[in-house]
C-alpha cells in the first residue's frame, strides 16, 4: 500500500518564503525556494568592505591573539552571506548547511527578516524584562496557542534553558511535596548527549571531554544508555528524579533517534 501526503510551509514573518514537500514511502522529494527568496548574485566587493580587504590567514591569527578560544572552528572567515549562499573574505562562495547551528530558518538576508528588524530597531530596542513590552507578550499568546505550555519562558540559548529547567523542576518538586524533608533533586540524561556548557548544564552532558576540565560539576546526574526506556523508567520510580533530559533526535557530531525514548514521557506527567 503507498500513501503520498503534500506539506505546505508558510512563514507568516516571511510571505515570500514558500516549501512544499512531497511525501512518500521510502523517498522524499524536496522542492525547495527558500534560497530564491533573495538576490543569489555574488556579492558586490564594493558593497562589503571586508571581501578582499582581509586576507582568512591574517584574520585567523588575529582571533587566536585576541579571542579566548572555545570550539575548534572550521579555518573559514565569513564575510557574507546570501540565502543560503556565504562567501568568505576571498569571494568564494559556500552553500550553507548548518544554518548557523540551527538557527537562521530564513537563510542571510531574508527580505522581510530585515524590513521586520529595521522597523523594530527604529521603535525600540532592548529593555530588559524589568519593563512590559507589547511584542514580547504578543509572542507569547502565539507560542502557547502552538504548543503544549501554558506560558513562556524568553532566553537567550539552550543552554540557557536547560539551566532554567533545572531550577523549575527543583522548584516544582518543592511545591509538589512540600512536606518532604528530601525532596525529588536529582535528574536523568543520557549517553552522547549535550545540554550546554554552564555549570548545571554541563553536569547534564555526558561528554567527558566537555565536562573534565571543569569537575566537580552540579551532583545528582544519572546517565543511561540512550534509548534505555526500561531503565529510565526504573529510576523515576525510584523518587528521586526531579526531571528527565532527553533529546528525541540526538545531534552534536551524528544524528541518532530512538522511537523508545517517547515511552519515558508518560512517566513524569
Amino acid at each position: 500500500m503507498s500513501c503520498s501526503a503534500l506539506l505546505s510551509i508558510n512563514n507568516s514573518i516571511s510571505p515570500a518564503l514558500h516549501r512544499s514537500l512531497t511525501l512518500k514511502p521510502r523517498s522524499l522529494s524536496i522542492a525547495p525556494v527558500a534560497c530564491l527568496n533573495v538576490d543569489l548574485r555574488a556579492p558586490d566587493s564594493s558593497q562589503n568592505p571586508l571581501l578582499h580587504e582581509k586576507r582568512s590567514s591574517d584574520v585567523i591569527a588575529d582571533d587566536k591573539e585576541f579571542i579566548v578560544g572555545t570550539y575548534a572552528r572550521s579555518p573559514v572567515v565569513l564575510a557574507s552571506g546570501k540565502g543560503c549562499k556565504l562567501y568568505d573574505v576571498e569571494g568564494r562562495e559556500y552553500l550553507d548547511l548548518t544554518s548557523g547551528i540551527a538557527v537562521n530558518a530564513l537563510g542571510h538576508g531574508d527580505p522581510d527578516w530585515v524590513r521586520a528588524v529595521t522597523k523594530q530597531s527604529e521603535v525600540l530596542a532592548h529593555v530588559s524584562n524589568i519593563y512590559y513590552t507589547v511584542p514580547q507578550v504578543e509572542l507569547a499568546k502565539r507560542l502557547v496557542a502552538s504548543s503544549f505550555a501554558d506560558r513562556v519562558f524568553f532566553c537567550n540559548s539552550g543552554t540557557e534553558a536547560n539551566e532554567a529547567a533545572i531550577k523549575f523542576s527543583r522548584k516544582f518538586q518543592r511545591f509538589l511535596h512540600p512536606d518532604l524533608k528530601d525532596p525529588p533533586v536529582e535528574f536523568i540524561a543520557f549517553t552522547n548527549c549535550f545540554h550546554g556548557r554552564t555549570m548545571g548544564a554541563l553536569a547534564l552532558t555526558s561528554k567527558e571531554q566537555y565536562r573534565s576540565p571543569f569537575e566537580p560539576v552540579m551532583p545528582g546526574v544519572t546517565f543511561l544508555e540512550y534509548g534505555n526506556a526500561q531503565a529510565a523508567v526504573e529510576l523515576i520510580q525510584s523518587g528521586k528524579v526531579a526531571a528527565v533530559f532527553v533529546e528525541p533526535i540526538q545531534g552534536g557530531w551524528y544524528i541518532q533517534r530512538n522511537k523508545g525514548i517517547f515511552a519515558i514521557f508518560a512517566h513524569c506527567m
